[in-house]
């Protein structure tokens, strides 16, 4: 092989994360519409190397496209392009202040953002630069003559070490994808996780510190990029979870109410013998919701709903760092309203009007979603689930269409902040 393919070919190992080959596959030939015969290139090299990873088996098929002209250089940065754009959905949301939102029409704002033209990810690895990030291209979203949506692509400037499990320390070049969403009013940070990155500084290696160093970067933008944080997100998701178990609560609520009269009685009972001291949650709201959870267990499954896992405290206020934290999660990815715990724990919830996080699954126009949405480094942060579950039928993987979808469903909650 050519130098100048083995150069290529070490630079495109260090997306191995992002070179899976159904979707390599599916990229080249929906959009990037050309190696069509890519999957018998990849039969060719995979039957020389057998115990290959498929991931590295995928780079060196890329790698003998350019050399056999099927696909150039900037096909190939497209080509990561969207790879990265289809993998990076761990999003840290910031809201969009209306004085950065009236620069969606500004002239030039390419220019001063000073955001290339072109998409240039492999020759930017490796090369020198004065931050920590490097701009490498970029998706907007226009209409008549306003910018709606603009997506930059930032590089990590060095290269990042990492560690899996059982496995050897591997270089990477690590993604950040940064969204100035005009039309929603937010910002997005979309990062992959950082569990195995090793022997780097915490700006590196924990999300907070590539969360505020990411924001660092995008301080010295002129025009400036004024944005806020979503602090109050965590009365947002009660709102949600509101939303979509209302209904639920009210079909078991009605059953509740043809014994008012014994949970009355019982009521009495049991505080003129026990006399319990005054609190936010009475007795009978208590054994309401003991009640509730054996009504609960009589529901139909359609009678159900989409939150299969939820988190929340017992604190006396937001910032109370003594609290108990009550966590309830169907590992089978039925909805919570079906388990008696979460009925048992109904009162605490109403009352504080606060969760830390919540787990839904919610199908939508382009198909089903699995997401965590909480409450993380005093911000909303979004998660969507990389892999579906055997007890879902059809595609769960997501896709930037899925992030679309499911940021418009939530944004009626999110705008209340």
């Amino acid at each position: 092989m050519e130098k100048h393919y083995e150069s290529l070919l070490e630079k495109l190992l260090l997306f191995y994360p992002y070179l899976k080959k159904g979707h390599t596959e599916e990229k080249l030939e929906i959009y990037i519409q050309k190696f069509h015969n890519f999957n018998k290139a990849y039969r060719e090299i995979k039957d020389k190397n057998p115990d290959e990873d498929s991931r590295y088996v995928v780079a060196k098929t890329l790698i003998s496209g350019l050399q056999q002209e099927e696909i150039d250089e900037f096909d190939l940065d497209n080509l990561l392009f969207l790879l990265l754009e289809d993998s990076l959905f761990n999003a840290y949301l910031f809201k969009l202040k209306d004085v950065t939102r009236k620069l969606s029409t500004a002239k030039n704002l390419f220019n001063s953002w000073k955001i290339p033209r072109d998409r240039k990810i492999l020759s930017n690895v490796d090369k020198k630069h004065p931050h920590d990030f490097v701009i490498c291209g970029y998706r907007a979203e226009e209409t008549e003559g306003a910018i709606e949506s603009l997506r930059l692509l930032l590089l990590d400037s060095k290269r990042i070490t990492v560690r899996s499990k059982n496995s050897d320390a591997k270089e990477i070049i690590y993604p950040t994808f940064v969204e100035i969403d005009f039309r929603r009013a937010l910002l997005h940070i979309r990062v992959r996780d950082v569990d195995n990155i090793v022997d780097e500084s915490e700006e590196f290696s924990t999300m907070s510190g590539r969360i505020d160093n990411t924001l660092k970067f995008l301080d010295h933008f002129q025009p400036e990029i004024h944005y806020e944080k979503f602090d109050n997100f965590r009365k947002n998701l009660f709102e949600l979870e509101e939303h979509l178990l209302k209904d639920k609560r009210n079909l078991a609520q009605e059953k509740l109410y043809t014994f008012s009269s014994e949970i009355d009685h019982f009521t009495d009972l049991v505080c003129k013998k026990f006399t319990p001291p005054k609190a936010e949650i009475t007795p009978e709201k208590h054994i309401q919701n003991g009640v509730l959870s054996i009504i609960a267990t009589t529901l139909n499954a359609n009678e159900l709903g989409d939150i299969f896992g939820i988190k929340f405290r017992n604190g006396k206020k937001d910032n109370d760092q003594k609290y108990a934290e009550i966590t309830i999660r169907d590992n089978g990815y039925k909805c919570i309203s079906s388990n008696n715990l979460y009925w048992l724990n109904l009162p605490v919830l109403q009352n504080k009007k606060a969760i830390e996080l919540l787990q839904i699954v919610k199908t939508l126009d382009n198909g089903t979603v699995i997401a965590n949405l909480e409450f993380s480094l005093d911000t909303a942060n979004i998660k969507l689930h990389q892999k579906g579950s055997k007890e879902f039928n059809g595609d769960h993987k997501p896709s930037q269409e899925k992030y679309d979808d499911f940021l418009n469903f939530i944004l009626d909650f999110i705008e209340k902040n």
